[in-house]
């Protein structure tokens, strides 16, 4: 084909035509005659200059994909670094690199990395600057007036308990029903692009009183919780402060926060036990505490009315422990050291990281549990007007926090060890097992209930008034026991939870029980008779002071009955002189006059003449009469 080229012969104009392998060609014989091509011009003339057109400052680049965005509306600063953004990006997609082009702008090469890469996605418009336009929402208005109005509670709710409030779900119904569709509710990313967008607004954020802190990253290491061999080999125990505050049976506030103590396996995350307390809590808290995570607890779940069981229960190894006093006391050492055998160490000091396991715990418990119960003072900032909003008691708050624990805690997914709790906790009990208490639980419940005489701590309790024992400002009642007990010391043993009953060990032997009369006839837990106490104590003082007005007015009746009685005599002894000096004053004459003058002015009451009644009216009866024997 090239040789019929050269030659001539090749009926194919080159010019016109691409040689490729489905392109037909004709070829002359060799005989035929040369075709020739179009002769040269005799002389070249010169091409004339083209004419120069003004251009715009910014023309449309025909490189980036997807709509154009007007930049006049943004303000003079913005305006120049959207230019800047999308003459960089330009001249990527024109093929310089991005490390001389982010040199040449003054751009972070990771930052145009990425504006170039949201370029390609949406255009011009991902090159304006964040924070200077806002893209329409799918999000229905009547979500979006929710999550403004729970986002501006003094509470602070997060993403997830917005999201999972009752007001979302009602809105939601209300939509379903008005449509006749079913409306599903806003996925987290819309309600978390919706805060964003709420916390933009400065007023709002005021009202809000302020962000909240940046959340720290976890430091638990993933490696060292799979390297724990058994459950319950190593436990973290905790207190926490929760500013709950709950109401007496009577209806009395208790001003005293709620203190939660939680002692949580380590390789697992599921919780052994946790207990409440009105108030700081004591030694008496933590072994009660320790007791919970050894017992089975069927019976607290029934009681409060979980749903799911609590499998979680087995002596624990060793429990780590910060600087606490309740922790490091002579006490704890004794009975869980000297006692059961379990190992005690100390966390070193501030470093919370220490214990990561229980501080996200109490993270959990602030976020899903205090902050979403009507008793909370969050925002409020008062003791009995939170109380008495929430209308609760320690047993309604015992119950609402074992629920919380059960039900939705140990169902929950750890994200760290990715699965459930309690199955975490099923799998590496059947694995290795777990240690269990052998003794008995009547010597467990008593060896943790033992009662200090703060009062007194020099010796034991002793009996008082004859055969009463007072504690704690109430008396006790034993007749047969404590009159037995006069002069000698014993110890008390109580649960904080009831204080109507208190056991008696004299010199480590249990010999009985002493009762509260006043408190007969239902659970009232030592805060709640505390608090019981001052409310009676304030009634009395209030009762006391209302009777002082009436005894201070009686008090002056008497002094002016007094007084007035002492006037009288002064004034008749006063006019018995006068006329004791008349005789002396006036004639014997006048005298007269005056006297007989005086006796006419006194009235004399006369009595009406007498009528004997008729003889049958009255019968008397006639008595014998004896005769008188003669001497």
């Amino acid at each position: 084909m090239a040789d019929a080229a050269a030659a001539g012969h090749l009926l194919l104009d080159l010019e016109q035509y691409t040689l490729s392998r489905t392109l037909p060609l004709a070829l002359l014989p060799p005989d035929a005659p040369v075709l020739v091509p179009s002769p040269l011009p005799d002389m070249l003339l010169l091409e004339p200059e083209p004419t120069k057109v003004p251009t715009s400052s910014r023309p449309p680049s025909p490189i980036i994909a997807g709509p154009t965005f007007d930049a006049s509306t943004l303000p003079e600063p913005v305006l120049q670094q959207f230019h800047r953004n999308l003459r960089a990006v330009e001249l990527v997609l024109a093929g310089a690199t991005q490390s001389s082009v982010a040199e040449k702008e003054g751009i972070p090469r990771s930052t145009l990395s990425r504006l170039v890469s949201r370029t390609r996605e949406r255009g011009q418009i991902a090159c304006v600057p964040h924070g200077s336009y806002r893209r329409a929402t799918s999000l229905h208005p009547a979500f979006q007036e929710c999550i403004r109005r729970l986002f501006g509670l003094p509470t602070r709710l997060t993403m997830t308990a917005i999201r999972e409030h009752t007001e979302m779900q009602q809105v939601a119904a209300r939509l379903s029903k008005e449509t006749g569709t079913p409306v599903s509710l806003p996925s987290y990313k819309q309600v978390r692009t919706a805060v964003q967008h709420l916390k933009l607004d400065p007023d709002l954020m005021a009202m809000r009183e302020g962000a909240k802190s940046v959340a720290r990253p976890r430091e638990s290491a993933e490696s060292f919780v799979l390297s724990i061999p058994a459950p319950a080999l190593l436990t973290q125990v905790d207190e926490h402060t929760m500013d709950l505050y709950i109401v007496t049976p009577d209806g009395s506030t208790v001003a005293s926060r709620v203190h939660a103590a939680v002692l949580i396996c380590v390789k697992t995350a599921a919780i052994l036990g946790a207990v409440l307390a009105l108030g700081p809590l004591k030694e008496e808290d933590y072994m009660r505490l320790v007791k919970v995570s050894m017992e089975r607890k069927d019976h607290l779940v029934g009681i409060n009315g979980c749903e799911h069981s609590w499998p979680c229960f087995g002596k624990p190894a060793i429990i780590f422990h910060d600087r606490g006093k309740i922790f490091t006391s002579e006490r704890a050492r004794q009975v869980l050291v000297d006692r059961l055998g379990i190992i005690t160490e100390q966390a070193p000091p501030y470093a919370p990281s220490a214990k990561g396991t229980v501080e996200s715990l109490f993270r959990w418990m602030t976020e899903r549990f205090e902050k979403r119960l009507p008793n909370s003072s969050y925002g409020i900032h008062d003791a009995e007007t939170a109380a008495q909003a929430g209308g609760m008691t320690l047993e309604e708050l015992e119950r609402c926090f074992y629920q919380a624990i059960v039900d939705d805690y140990q169902r929950d997914v750890d994200t760290l060890r990715q699965q459930r709790r309690y199955l975490l906790w099923e799998q590496a009990v059947a694995a290795s097992g777990v240690p269990q208490y052998l003794g008995s639980p009547d010597d467990l419940k008593l060896l943790l209930m033992k009662a200090q005489n703060r009062k007194t701590p020099h010796h034991g309790y002793r009996v008082q008034n004859g055969n009463r024992l007072s504690f704690q400002g109430r008396w006790y009642v034993c007749p047969g026991l404590l009159s037995r007990l006069r002069g000698r010391e014993f110890d008390l043993y109580y649960d904080r939870r009831d204080i109507s009953v208190l056991y008696i060990f004299v010199e480590g032997s249990y010999v009985g029980e002493a009762y509260c009369p006043q408190l007969m006839g239902g659970r009232v837990s030592e805060w709640e008779a505390k608090a019981m106490r001052q409310h009676h104590e304030e009634q009395a003082k209030i009762a006391h002071e209302q009777g002082l007005p009436v005894r201070a007015r009686i008090q002056d009746e008497a002094k002016a009955s007094r007084c007035r009685r002492s006037t009288e005599i002064r004034a008749s002894e006063q006019a018995r002189q006068w006329d004791r000096q008349r005789g002396d004053i006036h004639p014997a004459l006048v005298s007269e006059r005056l006297a007989s003058v005086q006796a006419q002015i006194t009235q004399v009451v006369t009595l009406a003449d007498p009528v004997p009644d008729a003889e049958d009216a009255h019968p008397v009866p006639l008595l014998p009469v004896r005769m008188m024997r003669e001497e």
